[in-house]
């Protein structure tokens, strides 16, 4: 089985997600003043926006004709809108609407059509993997809201889970392609693909941006890394994974139930955490601590933290917590935007019945989109989405589903 967290990166280095080569990223000399790199790189951003203006038309001109077909296919398979819009964020944190073709069917909960696996048609794959969908994206790029390389833009509501290390991403435009799509695209988990793009901030240059479009062009053209092993896409950015205190190791998966067995950095058991799908677009989670655990209350403070950065990165909308009556870890969970929760019609909503020796702990996991416990679409107090926003800050906090009808996955 695959380990997360902390030892994502050898995983994906092994596996079928692989690191750009040394040779691509041509670090500085180390005998050269620092301050002159900056000038070099300055001044290759100010000649790299001119490059990106050219492209970018001769590109719309020449690639008009094979536009105008996908829209007018995009209009017989998925009908309207034929665009996909998003709120995503771009240099200096500032946020613009990216374009793109849409490639899923709108969201019907009453025909079935809510999960991406559920909405993305195979012509939707197909758009997907020969990346015609980013056709529009050259408009973006024309604005000066994207280059043709650099990190790739994310939407705004990933922006209170970045670590300062993360947000680094920011300092230069958003790219079609960029470093972490040329290492395994969306196979590449979210740490590893922040940590490439924040390497290409510091090492950016025609060398290294002619490089990473060669290998565009080779990976487009053999559709590698589409979606994440067990995705029909990429899973969503929950909050990093990484932890010097504990390693979660996948031990089960299905459909429905992923498990996965705890372990101090050192090895040591520290239990087993589950999460499921469960009624009322909410995930269940589970801790079941080892038997000879000592597990203070740092440790569980991180178990809090990755179970439900975990969770986070699905697509519900709601996390409910299961813990023994009278646990102490509520008090945990408390701390980071849980609540306890214990009136039947609530507990119904979220698929779960009252038990005389458990307790339940619920969070909304992006109070920011209005979502809110005990109705299905109301603005949460501002005090208390003030009190998340602040919590959000040291990545405690906890991701949402967009709902709405033209919705698709981060890519």
């Amino acid at each position: 089985m695959k380990s997360e967290g902390a030892n994502s990166y050898a995983a994906n280095r092994n596996g079928r997600a692989h690191r750009i080569p040394c040779s691509l990223v041509q670090r500085r000399q180390t005998d050269r003043p620092i301050s002159a790199g900056r000038q070099m790189m300055t001044r290759y951003h100010s000649a790299k926006r001119m490059l990106d203006v050219i492209g970018a038309l001769v590109a719309l001109v020449v690639l008009s004709p094979v536009f105008i077909v996908v829209a007018v296919l995009v209009f017989v398979f998925l009908g309207s809108p034929i665009f996909f819009t998003q709120q995503r964020v771009t240099k200096g944190e500032k946020v613009f609407r990216l374009w793109k073709f849409r490639t899923m069917r709108n969201a019907a909960p009453a025909q079935g059509l809510v999960s991406d696996a559920q909405r993305l048609t195979r012509f939707g794959r197909l758009l997907r993997s020969s990346s015609l969908d980013e056709l529009p994206s050259l408009w973006n790029i024309l604005r000066g809201e994207m280059s043709f390389i650099g990190p790739r833009p994310l939407p705004t509501r990933y922006l209170p889970h970045y670590s300062p290390h993360q947000r680094r991403r920011h300092l230069i435009r958003g790219g079609l392609s960029g470093l972490a799509q040329v290492s395994g695209r969306n196979q590449v988990r979210w740490d590893d693909r922040f940590d490439l793009d924040v390497e290409y901030v510091d090492t950016a240059s025609l060398a290294v941006d002619l490089r990473i479009i060669l290998r565009t062009i080779r990976i487009v053209l053999r559709a590698d890394g589409i979606s994440q092993d067990g995705e029909v896409t990429a899973d969503n950015f929950g909050g990093t994974l990484k932890s010097e205190l504990l390693v979660f190791d996948e031990v089960g998966r299905t459909e429905d139930v992923r498990t996965w067995s705890v372990r101090s950095s050192s090895g040591k058991g520290v239990g087993r955490c589950d999460i499921s799908v469960a009624d009322g677009d909410a995930v269940v989670i589970r801790f079941d601590a080892h038997p000879d655990a000592d597990n203070d209350v740092v440790v569980r403070r991180e178990v809090v933290r990755l179970a439900t950065n975990r969770a986070r990165a699905t697509e519900a909308t709601f996390a409910v917590w299961i813990l023994p009556l009278g646990s102490e870890d509520l008090a945990i969970l408390t701390e980071v935007g849980f609540e306890g929760c214990d009136d039947p019609s609530d507990l119904s909503r979220f698929g779960q019945r009252p038990h005389p020796e458990q307790a339940f702990a619920v969070c909304t996991l992006w109070p920011e989109t209005g979502h809110h416990i005990g109705s299905s679409q109301v603005t949460p107090p501002t005090h208390w989405l003030n009190g998340m926003l602040r919590r959000t800050r040291t990545s405690q906090s906890f991701r949402p589903l967009e709902t709405g009808s033209a919705v698709e996955t981060a890519s």
